[in-house]
């Protein structure tokens, strides 16, 4: 059964760059952050359907309207966002003032000019809301725990996030989670079973992994986008400054948001005299921090709560093992740990909140199993988040929902 497939979600042109059949250098550059997005478009157009997918670009507001560019049996839809969440957008007020009613009407708009048999929305914010609105079948994907965020990062700006999300538990008919922590996390805001279906790894990525021996050096990767309480990067940063002490060889690659060069986790590591060994990146571009990371031996992983961690998983496919939160949300289901089975897995555990603590588990890390982990982590990636078992999973929730409504 060929279906046409709407996906509504944050979408980076240059993500979907590869499906569309025109010059894509002047086009509006959507809504970066999300490479899975392309990915999923690009394994279902692969598998013979056709795909409609609708995203937001602050740089269409005021005066340029829906753009819409299409590809083989692939339409792409950006719509207008305005680009300041609180002060004036010309005559309109900030989009999170009237909770992104603007945005919501531009996506509204656009589903309603494709109309493709089932939407399928990823997050339970400004995305989801339009699809519903629709009144076609449609699927709601949760990425993160509404409350959670709001806690750690205390802002109007998110409460209005977590009351948009509470309109989405309350309205969908359909709901999945990219991991079963996310499922328990959310599942208390609405009486639906929510699906369990992770997130997908790009192919380039899965071509790069290769199972690995023990490494002669300590090159360690860590992605941190944003210097805050959740991401926790301070423990981190000081337990490999006390690894770098006993191995001044041992280097930290530091990459995302807020760790390039001069950046607050360079000043911050300058000032408490902990730089040596950090090679400071920052932002990188996707394609680009696979290369690199790909060259890596581990990921050191800091976050105190992950709602699924493509992060790791990424690292998991290109053979790396990883340390990370014992505690930290999705990360225990991604890597596959059982606190009961008493056995490796491809990942050392610890509290991220001590140094101590971490600087052991990176050690460990590095230790005769290294190779058995490499290759668990490796396969795991393969059977749980490659882009054709993802697809599939996708596919017969859509064919479920759609035969439900039928009756």
């Amino acid at each position: 059964m060929k279906l046409h497939i709407g996906i509504a979600a944050p979408i980076a042109t240059e993500h979907v760059a590869n499906l569309l059949s025109c010059d894509t250098s002047e086009l509006p550059k959507g809504y970066p952050g999300a490479p899975f997005t392309g990915v999923l478009i690009g394994e279902l157009l692969k598998q013979g359907h056709r795909v409609s997918a609708f995203t937001t670009d602050s740089s269409l507001y005021p005066n340029k309207g829906i753009v819409k560019v299409s590809g083989a049996n692939f339409d792409f839809y950006i719509c207008p966002s305005r680009p300041r969440a609180w002060r004036l957008n010309n005559h309109r007020l900030g989009r999170a003032v009237d909770g992104f009613a603007y945005e919501r009407q531009q996506l509204y708009d656009a589903m309603q000019l494709a109309k493709p048999l089932i939407i399928h929305a990823h997050w339970t914010y400004e995305f989801a809301l339009p699809a519903i609105k629709t009144g076609l079948p449609h699927l709601i994907t949760c990425h993160d725990a509404p409350a959670v965020i709001l806690r750690y990062t205390r802002s109007v700006y998110r409460a209005i996030r977590y009351l948009l999300a509470r309109q989405v538990f309350r309205k969908a008919r359909n709901l999945s989670a990219v991991s079963s922590y996310m499922a328990s996390a959310v599942q208390h805001y609405t009486s639906i079973p929510i699906s369990l279906v992770p997130n997908p790894l790009a192919d380039y990525v899965l071509s790069q992994g290769k199972p690995r021996n023990a490494p002669k050096h300590k090159r360690i990767g860590m992605i941190c986008n944003g210097w805050d309480e959740r991401k926790n990067p301070e423990p981190a940063l000081r337990a490999f400054a006390k690894l770098n002490r006993e191995h001044p060889a041992a280097q930290l690659h530091l990459f995302g948001m807020d760790f390039g060069p001069n950046q607050t986790a360079q000043q911050w590591c300058e000032k408490n005299g902990l730089a040596g060994g950090m090679v400071f990146h920052g932002s990188t571009p996707h394609q680009q921090l696979i290369d690199k990371f790909s060259k890596l031996e581990l990921l050191l992983h800091p976050s105190l709560e992950e709602s699924f961690g493509v992060v790791i998983a990424e690292a998991m496919a290109l053979g790396l093992p990883v340390v990370a939160g014992r505690r930290s949300g999705a990360v225990p289901w991604v890597v596959g740990f059982d606190e009961t089975a008493n056995k490796i897995c491809c990942a050392v555990l610890t509290d991220m909140t001590d140094s101590d603590a971490i600087v052991l588990a990176i050690k460990q890390a590095f230790d005769e199993q290294y190779g058995e982990r490499s290759e668990m982590g490796y396969t795991r990636a393969r059977q749980m988040f490659a882009p054709d078992v993802i697809a599939g999973k996708y596919l017969s929730l859509y064919e479920n929902i759609l035969f439900s409504n039928a009756n």
